[in-house]
């Protein structure tokens, strides 16, 4: 049967779910949101504890698509992210991976801890994150990528991580929940089982990004983020 919700309707009563479950993180939910809308990449940056991972999971959970997670160690290696090598094509001089269910074939991903990254993982990271694409040996294939969460418990200190860094555009300090009254009513959730799931298809999700693409910004808009910036580098 047809949802007989139109994309914007799927699409707000979504969010409605995700800020009935996950108190305290309406900025964050509509950060995802945008960056999904928009094609862009989400960095959470905050202390364990504070639900980065079962937001995005609870995200995740209402998309159609390839969805790949992991959780990042100094001791991660390129093939738990990017599919072992391909014996086969070594034995005929190419080197290749097997991609299947791997990062290279998400459309959605979560990566937690994302600045454990080594200098072998992060070089790939960064032109698939920007770029979209992903190098078998000499080979380039595009990605379907989308949208990458990363979350962190800190920021980084190394200075190669700075263009990992600057990889996520949308950027939020995730932190434990503040007031008392929205503690209580974190604690008195009901069974997150029996909790309505909505599901955004691919096709609600086309037709919100035609009509984000289709957005035009004001031109007074422009001379404020102008001023902004100024200020900023001042």
């Amino acid at each position: 049967m047809e949802n007989p919700l139109t994309a914007s309707e799927i699409l707000a009563t979504l969010r409605s779910e995700l800020k009935a479950t996950l108190i305290e993180r309406d900025e964050v939910i509509d950060g995802c949101l945008l960056a999904l809308l928009t094609r862009q990449h989400v960095l959470l940056l905050g202390p364990p504890g504070t639900a980065k991972s079962m937001l995005t999971r609870e995200l995740c959970r209402r998309l159609d698509g390839n969805y790949f997670e992991w959780l990042l160690t100094k001791f991660t290696t390129p093939e738990e992210l990017f599919g072992p090598v391909s014996l086969p094509a070594l034995e005929e001089g190419r080197y290749e991976r097997i991609t299947t269910h791997k990062l290279p074939q998400a459309e959605v991903a979560f990566l937690d801890e994302i600045f454990k990254s080594n200098s072998a993982i992060l070089n790939a990271l960064l032109t698939l994150l920007n770029e979209r694409t992903f190098y078998h040996g000499d080979s380039a294939e595009r990605v379907p990528l989308e949208t990458l969460i990363g979350a962190s418990n800190e920021l980084p200190d190394e200075d190669e991580l700075s263009a990992l860094y600057d990889r996520f555009i949308l950027r939020f300090t995730v932190d434990y929940v503040q007031d008392d009254q929205r503690f209580k009513a974190m604690m008195t959730l009901d069974n997150q089982a029996d909790l309505p799931v909505t599901t955004l298809p691919k096709e609600a999700l086309e037709t919100l990004r035609t009509a984000c693409d289709a957005v035009k910004v004001d031109r007074s808009i422009i001379a404020e983020l102008t001023e902004l910036r100024r200020t900023l580098n001042s």
